[in-house]
């Protein structure tokens, strides 16, 4: 059975992209697939979408597909969210605007299936922080392993893991580490982000074997000084994150 990349929150950031994508070949990953937000915040949205475009990576909407394309308003987006839309919305060809609009909220694979934010309402990209928000998308689903984007922090939540079958439970794992899955539970995994990460300074993604049920983190280097100078480029705020980083 094929090996799986899955990636997410690209963010218009194609060099860390490539990273991540050179990086799962390594590895041994023959298909790759998105969860989303393939635009927003970053330098280079047209960019990111051709990286996926003409790999025919399956992709899944995330927000920020939805805001740039039209399908959400900007309604409840901080600044920076919100300037990177309209930013995004100009630089982006018709061709590009369609494929974004295009994106299904949902991707169903080799016994797993992908969706940016949750599972319960996947079009309504509320976050998934907690057990019992997990639980929600996870008895929603008949797929033991389902993959999510959105909060760019990497998880690892598990349902029935400690309980009774009839009597199950959720929890989320103190860490995210790799894993195999085990018999009668179910799993959701945030991949985080490849383009904007939050908590370290690395591209993130998830490598999987439906096969082995082996789950494996990745984080990948990419050029932090690089991203700022293509963002201060296009006036573009350069994240606190990314400052700390390249000061570091």
């Amino acid at each position: 059975m094929v090996k799986y990349a899955i990636i997410s929150d690209i963010h218009a950031n194609p060099p860390a992209l490539e990273r991540v994508l050179a990086d799962a070949e390594r590895c041994g990953a023959e298909k790759v697939v998105c969860a989303g937000d393939v635009v927003g915040y970053g330098p280079d949205p047209v960019g990111a979408i051709r990286i996926l475009r003409e790999r025919g990576i399956p992709t899944v909407m995330g927000n920020h597909d939805a805001a740039v394309s039209g399908w959400h308003n900007t309604d409840g987006m901080i600044d920076t969210a919100r300037e990177g839309t309209e930013r995004h919305r100009r630089e982006l060809s018709e061709s590009d605007l369609d494929w974004l609009r295009a994106l299904p909220a949902v991707c169903e694979c080799d016994g797993f299936a992908v969706a940016h934010a949750n599972f319960a309402a996947p079009l309504g990209m509320d976050y998934i922080h907690t057990r019992f928000e997990a639980r929600d998308s996870m008895t929603c689903r008949d797929e033991r392993m389902l993959f999510v984007g959105h909060t760019h922090v990497p998880a690892v939540f598990t349902l029935g893991f400690f309980s009774d079958p009839y009597f199950p439970d959720c929890r989320r794992e103190e860490d995210e580490r790799d894993f195999r899955m085990k018999d009668g539970c179910q799993y959701l995994v945030n991949v985080g982000a490849v383009g904007y990460p939050r908590v370290r300074p690395y591209s993130n993604y998830v490598l999987f074997d439906p096969e082995s049920g082996e789950v494996q983190f990745r984080e990948v280097d990419f050029d932090f000084r690089g991203y700022a100078d293509a963002m201060r480029a296009k006036s573009i705020p350069v994240p606190p994150w990314v400052e700390e980083r390249i000061y570091f």
